[in-house]
């Protein structure tokens, strides 16, 4: 049975003690749900920061905090209005970050009311669970998971690290560092005008596939061998490292 938490400040209020004002008006939302051992956390977010690591507990626990971007009047109504939905539990977790009932922009004596708030995840899932994240702007950090691990990110930052299973990454004008300890999968890598760094055990052998354009620049420093762990990496403009540690 899923336990669930949920933690708002009090928005009004904050707004209306001396000497908070300039605090930006934030909600917190606290969820934890049964998740298999080799179950799967679907996460689409927008922007803010996703920090994920691993745990040898059957369940995911997801700690989210919307915060607004920006002052102005709407401020607290626009994230009163952002949603964090967690739903599912067993074999598969499903979070969303939803800003379906934010009014249209509006402009408040000059200042832009109409950008959507930051969402802050803190999640902690099972080692060998998968993952897969969908990402507008955020920082993502994703820390020990033996499950594969899928990441669509535009204009983001991100960190992957001690994995040790497949990984399917995708970037628009993003810079991503994925770090492995096993290779227990197939790697893609995919930019357009972002950077990649690849970093594989210290003995991997790898078959290698690449797609790399006129403006495109692929490094690599491993042993390629026909029957190796499976590498694609495509570039049009951009940059991918493949390199041992």
């Amino acid at each position: 049975m899923a336990r669930i938490h949920l933690a708002t400040v009090a928005l009004s209020a904050v707004l209306a003690v001396p000497g908070l004002a300039s605090q930006a008006p934030s909600k917190a939302v606290e969820k934890t749900l049964v998740l298999a051992p080799d179950g799967r956390l679907v996460l689409d977010t927008y922007k803010g920061r996703v920090a994920i690591t691993a745990w040898d507990r059957n369940e995911a626990s997801i700690r989210a905090v919307v915060t607004a971007d920006g002052s102005c009047d709407e401020s607290a109504d626009r994230v009163a209005r952002t949603n964090v939905r967690i739903e599912g539990g067993g074999r598969e977790v499903r979070i969303v970050s939803d800003y379906d009932d934010l009014p249209k922009m509006t402009f408040n004596f000059g200042r832009d009311c109409g950008s959507r708030p930051f969402v802050e995840y803190e999640i902690r899932m099972p080692r060998g669970a998968s993952l897969r994240l969908k990402d507008y702007k955020s920082r993502i950090s994703v820390d020990g998971l033996a499950g594969d691990v899928s990441v669509d990110s535009y204009k983001g930052g991100i960190r992957l690290t001690r994995l040790a299973g497949g990984l399917d990454l995708e970037t628009y004008k993003g810079d991503a560092l994925a770090e492995f300890e096993t290779l227990g999968g197939r790697l893609r890598a995919e930019t357009y005008k972002g950077e990649i760094d690849l970093v594989l055990p210290k003995a991997a052998r790898v078959d290698l596939d690449e797609s790399i354009g006129r403006r495109g620049s692929f490094e690599a420093d491993v042993e390629a061998v026909r029957g190796g762990t499976r590498v694609s990496v495509d570039t049009y403009k951009g940059t991918i490292r493949l390199r041992t540690r």
